[in-house]
């Protein structure tokens, strides 16, 4: 008897083990199923390669195009709020130069020559666009010049409704030529609608007299006669 259990005690020990190497592999199955699967990526070929950096070349320039659109419109928007002092304006304008007879002749009852002139310009240019007028020669074989293109005044304004006229230069002559030269500025910027007073400065600085002989200190408000 001793030997017949003996042989089941080891066939029972065999059939458990068995048993338990069975679990243990369907349990590693099973495991195996439940792993996540691993998504390996196809290598590209190197036609989309190229692709896929032209799409990104393509995306960053139109990127950069709405950019530079968006800075247009921004540049645009600015432009149309500008003020008026901005706006380019027609204005007529009447250029006093002085006559051939009273230069020539001396003869105050006919001092002035009146040129009409349509002047293309804004608030802050408008000085020196009729400065660049009257600088010029006169049309007309009755009018002399006034003698301003001698001097510099680029930096002439208008501040407000009061032309600033700002001579730069070797400020000499007589009394005739000083005349000339401050009647024609004066009435040629008091004619543009908008100006009410003409002042003077030299250098930038105010000041008493342009040559000496005509008193420039206050700001002229009316033609001079």
């Amino acid at each position: 008897m001793k030997p017949l259990k003996k042989i089941m005690l080891t066939s029972l020990s065999l059939s458990l083990c068995l048993l338990a190497t069975a679990c243990a592999q369907e349990a590693t199955a099973e495991n195996a199923d439940e792993k996540p699967v691993e998504v390996v990526e196809t290598q590209k070929t190197p036609d989309e390669l190229d692709n896929d950096a032209e799409n990104k070349d393509k995306q960053e320039t139109d990127q950069d195009d709405e950019k530079d659109a968006s800075e247009h419109n921004e540049k645009t928007d600015k432009a149309d709020g500008k003020d008026d002092a901005e706006e380019t304006k027609t204005y007529d304008v009447s250029l006093t130069y002085p006559s051939t007879d009273y230069i020539v002749e001396g003869n105050e009852e006919d001092k002035t020559v009146i040129e009409s002139a349509k002047i293309e310009a804004n608030d802050e240019t408008v000085v020196v666009s009729v400065l660049d007028k009257l600088a010029q020669k006169p049309a007309s074989d009755k009018a002399e010049p006034t003698g301003l293109d001698k001097y510099d005044y680029s930096a002439s304004t208008l501040d407000g409704s009061t032309a600033i006229v700002d001579l730069k230069g070797n400020l000499q002559g007589g009394s005739l030529d000083e005349d000339v030269l401050v009647s024609s500025i004066v009435n040629s910027l008091l004619s543009v609608d908008g100006i009410e007073s003409v002042s003077f400065t030299v250098n930038g600085d105010k000041a008493d007299t342009l040559m000496g002989h005509v008193d420039v200190a206050k700001p002229f408000t009316a033609p001079v006669q």
